[in-house]
């Protein structure tokens, strides 16, 4: 059966209308006002909270940045705070995410104000154990809000994002055909190195190539199972950008390696 909380985690964040319109459903008959907006304030952080995924991270910083994206536009909830669980293992919640819910009031009253924090993992929001993760009060538990609380700006990401360069097929190509399997791996690589274009994105660093000889080949690779760029020069002469099914690059299996570029074909085929 699939799994709702990481099938759910992919959808985008509802639309303000019709946020609202769900909203208006979680009171429940009999409640007093004051329960009335802490109800509705509960279930507004926890559908930021539910729906705060790009993808697997091992960083709270990246939800705080998801949540900026998410929210820099509303007044309503806001991102407040973040903290990390320096020690956290695989498997734990590695940090926690503090959001200001603000329900205007219609009477001329003072708004509603309350604060609620959710804690992250590997995966995205985690719940309590056994609960559901529909629960709003297992996705946002109530905090006491700072007394100077504040719209709080994302950390700057300055980690490197690895790619491949545009240009640096046309690159590996021309230094491999003019290569034989009698120069040394150390060289080659150092050639391509040397003539690799330089990234222009923000914060874009080359992977690192390698290069393999074996068998009167050349092969060659350069990045990861997500872009890998695999090529090798043929005892023939003829050098042949190989595209290798993805399943067989992932960690564990042949890899973006040039070990990998020197295989037979035939082992270079997706399995089905």
């Amino acid at each position: 059966m699939p799994d709702p909380k990481k099938a759910l985690r992919t959808t985008a964040l509802l639309s303000p209308l019709l946020v609202a319109a769900t909203l208006a459903g979680c009171a429940t008959p009999g409640q007093t006002r004051a329960e009335e907006q802490a109800t509705r304030a509960r279930h507004d952080a926890a559908e930021i909270a539910r729906h705060l995924y790009r993808g697997p991270t091992d960083t709270i910083d990246d939800y705080a940045r998801w949540a900026d994206d998410d929210l820099g536009d509303r007044t309503s909830p806001e991102p407040i705070g973040y903290t990390s669980y320096p020690d956290a293992t695989h498997n734990d919640p590695l940090g926690a995410l503090q959001l200001r819910v603000t329900l205007e009031s219609y009477d001329g009253s003072d708004p509603y104000v309350a604060c609620f924090e959710s804690q992250f993992d590997f995966w995205g929001v985690v719940t309590n154990e056994h609960a559901h993760w529909d629960d709003d009060n297992s996705v946002a538990r109530p905090i006491e809000c700072p007394a100077d609380a504040h719209p709080i700006d994302p950390p700057v990401d300055t980690r490197p994002v690895y790619v491949v360069p545009d240009g640096a097929e046309e690159i590996v190509v021309d230094v491999l055909t003019r290569a034989s399997a009698q120069d040394s791996a150390d060289a080659i690589r150092a050639d391509i190195v040397k003539r690799m274009p330089r990234p222009t994105g923000e914060r874009e660093v080359a992977f690192d190539p390698s290069v393999a000889i074996g068998d009167q080949q050349i092969g060659f690779a350069m990045g990861d199972a997500d872009d890998c760029l695999l090529a090798v020069h043929r005892p023939s002469g003829e050098v042949e950008v190989l595209n290798v099914p993805r399943v067989l690059l992932q960690p564990g299996e042949l890899g973006c390696r040039a070990d990998t570029a020197l295989r037979p074909v035939e082992q270079l085929r997706a399995p089905h």
